[in-house]
Protein backbone atom coordinates (compact mmCIF):
# COMPACT_ATOMS: atom_id res chain seq x y z
CA UNK A 1 0.00 0.00 0.00
CA UNK A 2 0.93 3.27 -0.73
CA UNK A 3 -0.04 6.49 0.92
CA UNK A 4 0.57 10.23 -0.14
CA UNK A 5 -0.44 13.14 1.88
CA UNK A 6 0.80 16.72 1.67
CA UNK A 7 2.94 17.69 4.69
CA UNK A 8 4.48 20.89 6.77
CA UNK A 9 7.63 20.10 8.42
CA UNK A 10 9.70 22.40 9.97
CA UNK A 11 13.48 22.35 8.32
CA UNK A 12 16.94 24.62 8.13
CA UNK A 13 18.42 26.62 5.73
CA UNK A 14 21.80 26.50 5.14
CA UNK A 15 24.38 28.21 2.79
CA UNK A 16 25.86 31.52 1.82
CA UNK A 17 27.49 31.96 5.70
CA UNK A 18 23.79 31.68 7.06
CA UNK A 19 21.48 29.47 8.64
CA UNK A 20 17.63 29.95 9.44
CA UNK A 21 14.32 27.74 10.64
CA UNK A 22 11.80 27.27 7.93
CA UNK A 23 8.56 26.06 6.78
CA UNK A 24 8.73 23.32 4.42
CA UNK A 25 5.42 22.30 2.44
CA UNK A 26 5.79 18.77 0.53
CA UNK A 27 4.63 15.29 -0.49
CA UNK A 28 5.18 12.16 1.80
CA UNK A 29 4.76 8.95 0.11
CA UNK A 30 4.96 5.98 2.64
CA UNK A 31 5.14 2.86 0.69
CA UNK A 32 3.88 -0.32 3.43
CA UNK A 33 4.61 -3.90 2.30
CA UNK A 34 1.45 -6.01 2.56
CA UNK A 35 -0.17 -5.87 5.40
CA UNK A 36 2.24 -4.16 7.55
CA UNK A 37 2.13 -1.49 10.10
CA UNK A 38 5.42 -0.31 9.34
CA UNK A 39 6.61 1.36 6.55
CA UNK A 40 9.32 0.23 3.92
CA UNK A 41 10.21 3.50 2.91
CA UNK A 42 9.27 6.97 3.12
CA UNK A 43 10.36 9.73 0.83
CA UNK A 44 9.59 13.60 -0.10
CA UNK A 45 9.30 15.67 -3.49
CA UNK A 46 7.41 18.81 -4.34
CA UNK A 47 9.65 20.67 -1.54
CA UNK A 48 9.06 24.23 -1.04
CA UNK A 49 10.02 26.31 1.35
CA UNK A 50 6.91 28.16 2.39
CA UNK A 51 8.28 31.43 4.06
CA UNK A 52 10.34 34.64 2.90
CA UNK A 53 13.82 35.49 3.23
CA UNK A 54 16.34 38.00 2.42
CA UNK A 55 19.20 35.60 1.79
CA UNK A 56 21.08 36.51 -1.35
CA UNK A 57 20.79 33.78 -4.50
CA UNK A 58 23.43 31.29 -4.19
CA UNK A 59 23.48 27.41 -3.25
CA UNK A 60 21.77 26.09 -0.56
CA UNK A 61 21.43 22.94 1.76
CA UNK A 62 17.61 22.38 3.03
CA UNK A 63 17.73 19.98 5.99
CA UNK A 64 14.09 18.37 7.15
CA UNK A 65 12.76 15.17 8.58
CA UNK A 66 16.38 13.21 8.67
CA UNK A 67 16.72 14.45 5.08
CA UNK A 68 18.76 16.92 2.75
CA UNK A 69 18.52 18.96 -0.20
CA UNK A 70 20.70 21.01 -2.42
CA UNK A 71 19.39 24.47 -3.39
CA UNK A 72 19.59 27.11 -5.54
CA UNK A 73 18.17 30.58 -5.32
CA UNK A 74 17.71 32.65 -7.90
CA UNK A 75 15.90 35.52 -8.44
CA UNK A 76 14.95 35.31 -4.84
CA UNK A 77 13.51 31.70 -5.45
CA UNK A 78 14.87 28.53 -4.18
CA UNK A 79 14.88 25.26 -6.76
CA UNK A 80 16.06 21.95 -6.21
CA UNK A 81 19.35 21.48 -8.08
CA UNK A 82 19.26 18.15 -10.28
Amino acid sequence: MIDKETVSLEGVLRGEARQRLCRVKATRTINYPDECPDPLSVSYSRCDIVDSDDFPDGRYELEFDGHKLRLTKEGGQYQTEH
